[in-house]
């Protein structure tokens, strides 16, 4: 099982990649036949290809940017990461201000699975 540091450094990473426009990097922290839902209730991306294509699809609209409005809670070889992500600058800024993570990992501390929940309705424009 992965270490508790080991996760925490996998989900830094995921941060940082994502908002430095790091596809393949980004795509490389999950597990080869990973899942991702995101948002939960969205179609499940399943493996390398899918997640990269909804990653670049989130380029496409902007590259959100983002940052931990807390810390992560891991137990096991699972975690619970809070982020915000902001896309743009100025009156066209998009600012989804909180989203809650439920990840799984691998023995090597790789995500296995991801779940995004927000809600739509706390999206706000013109405020980031």
């Amino acid at each position: 099982m992965a270490t508790p540091a080991e996760i925490r450094a996998t989900i830094d990473q995921y941060v940082a990649r994502f908002s430095a426009g790091d596809a393949a990097g980004w795509v490389a922290l999950f597990a080869d036949d990973a899942r991702q839902e995101d948002p939960v209730g969205a179609p499940v991306n399943v493996g390398h290809d899918a997640i990269g294509a909804f990653y670049e699809t989130m380029l496409a609209l902007g590259g959100p940017q983002l940052s931990f409005v807390r810390e992560p809670i891991i137990l096991g070889n699972e975690a619970v990461v809070f982020l915000q992500a902001v896309s743009g600058e100025g009156p066209t800024a998009a600012l989804l201000p909180f989203i809650c993570d439920h990840m799984t990992f691998t023995d090597d501390a790789r995500i296995a699975s991801l779940q995004a929940f927000w809600d739509p309705a706390s999206m706000t424009i013109g405020t980031a």
